[in-house]
Formats: C-alpha cells, structure tokens, sequence
C-alpha cells in the first residue's frame, strides 16, 4: 500500500510523509459490516441509503473503523512489528465519510521520544476528502525497535 515511504529512523519532528490515498466503495464497506455482523450482510446507516435517510444523515456513511483501518495499515507499513508491538492511534471523527469517498492521509512527525525498547515516532495525521476537507484528525504513534 505505502510505496515511496521513508526510512522511519530518518525521520525528525516537522518531516512530512508524502501523503498516501485510498477510495471507500461500496464493497469496502459491506466487507467491513460483516466483520461486526459475524459475516451477514444487513442494512443499517452503513450499507443502506434509505435507512441512514431515516436516521436523519443525507446517505449511507462509512463506519469509524474505515479512517481508523487506512492509518492503522499505514503505521503498520511504515513501522512494522514497532506499530504492532507499542502503536497507539487516537483520531477525532470531525466529518462523515460516504462511500465513493476519496481520502487522502496526511503525516507529520510531531515528536521523537526514547523509551525502553526503542524511539516513540509520533505522528499528527489527518484524512481529508475530495474536497480537501478534514473528516478525520489525531495522532498515531509507533516504535523504532532497537535492533
């Protein structure tokens, strides 16, 4: 997914990462409500148009586990076992995202901090949409494991 990263231990407070893409369709979602429906397909404000209607949203959004997966597997691309062995993520969901959305994750390494087993990278990281919009926003964190 994350071609064109860079080496995690060159990276310093205020380096951006090149930003990285990823369009939430329709099966995207399905898939991601079976996970939490022991693998049925069933209509709700995620997957059904005319039901998030009549739970007051425009149209079907795409659940918070969407934002939270694409920085998840990013973290895990660019840190590894780092991200698996200590990451931690904590986002805000500011805007909805609907399916046929295009986001765009942006990085920043806001801090590097030594802790036992390796350096903490810390990130600020935003998703926007097509618009350019900010619809999820927070921190993602990570370690460099000491070899």
């Amino acid at each position: 997914m994350s071609q064109g990263l860079p080496r995690p231990a060159d990276l310093r407070p205020g380096d951006s990462l090149p930003p990285l893409y990823r369009e939430i369709g329709w099966e995207e979602i399905r898939r991601f409500n079976r996970y939490v429906t022991g693998g049925n397909d069933t209509k709700n404000i995620h997957t059904d148009d005319e039901v998030a209607r009549r739970a007051g949203l425009p149209r079907a959004v795409a659940a918070g586990r969407h934002p939270v997966a694409f920085i998840a597997e990013w973290m895990t691309d660019l840190l590894g076992a780092g991200f698996l062995a200590g990451g931690e993520i904590e986002v805000t969901f500011v805007k909805p995202i609907y399916p046929g959305d295009r986001l765009q994750l942006t990085a920043t390494v806001n801090e590097r901090a030594e802790e036992e087993g390796g350096t903490r990278l810390l990130f600020e990281v935003a998703l926007l949409n097509q618009e350019n919009v900010p619809v999820t926003v927070g921190s993602a964190s990570g370690l460099l494991l000491s070899r």
